[in-house]
């Protein structure tokens, strides 16, 4: 029996992992999947390829990731197997068996990605927010975080707002969901495009933060995003307000034979 590809569903608490992508000496997710795979298949080698590489501290509800294995187990026994063997803060949802050309990165049309601020100062549930202290004493002004939000959809150049030195062979990105959702003393922040560079969503909230505070006004931020530039100080959100909802890919072909 050759190699089957398996797309994989998975969730996790990004507090206690270093982020998505292996790591020589600190815990990753990508390191606990392979190696429960491992495991589970008696394999040697493992590669599960994750549709993005959160950071540490980020959360996911929905990534999504795939992996060829040579198994005889069913895809619903490799997923309760592959859990048995999962800390609590990580799980496998679900898993199917794709076609060879499914990619978890590649393949992928759309991701959406949700950021939780508060005006609080919460102590239970605190990895899943930022609290932004300067701002809480004044209140967050929650029109000018929507005009700053209604500036960042459409189609830019988003290089002002991504790493410095980010390798990459483009850095336009569409957007095509841009907005604030208010939730009690909670403002989620929902953004959803086709691609997203390195800390991207983390320094547009940062940065709509620094404008509610008063460093920049909306003009400034529009420009940033509309000219692709690094002309502000761009600032960075935390990790742990952040979280990967959902990877979205075209429907498969389907021919009648």
């Amino acid at each position: 029996m050759g190699k089957l590809n398996f797309k994989l569903l998975v969730e996790y608490d990004g507090t206690a992992f270093h982020g998505w992508q292996s790591q020589p000496a600190d815990r990753t997710v990508q390191d606990a999947l392979e190696a429960a795979l491992k495991k589970v298949t008696g394999q040697q080698r493992v590669s599960v390829i994750g549709a993005g590489r959160t950071d540490a501290g980020v959360h996911a509800l929905g990534q999504v990731a795939h992996v060829k294995l040579d198994t005889n187990l069913s895809a619903e026994r490799l997923r309760m197997a592959v859990n048995s063997n999962l800390a609590e803060d990580l799980r496998v949802q679900n898993i199917e068996i794709v076609g060879d050309d499914f990619h978890a990165r590649f393949s992928a049309v759309r991701r959406r990605y949700s950021y939780t601020i508060t005006t609080a100062q919460p102590v239970i549930g605190r990895q899943y927010v930022w609290s932004p202290r300067q701002v809480s004493k004044q209140g967050l002004d929650r029109e000018v975080l929507a005009q700053c939000a209604q500036r960042v959809l459409g189609h830019h150049d988003f290089s002002g707002f991504a790493k410095a030195n980010m390798e990459s062979d483009s850095t336009m990105c569409h957007v095509d969901t841009s907005l604030w959702e208010p939730s009690g003393s909670r403002l989620v922040y929902h953004i959803a495009a086709d691609r997203f560079l390195h800390h991207m969503v983390r320094y547009l909230v940062g940065t709509m933060v620094e404008v509610v505070r008063g460093r920049y006004t909306v003009d400034q931020f529009a420009a940033q995003v509309r000219q692709g530039t690094s002309e502000l100080t761009i600032y960075r959100a935390p990790a742990s307000g952040l979280v990967l909802e959902e990877v979205q890919y075209a429907p498969p072909n389907q021919h009648e034979a």
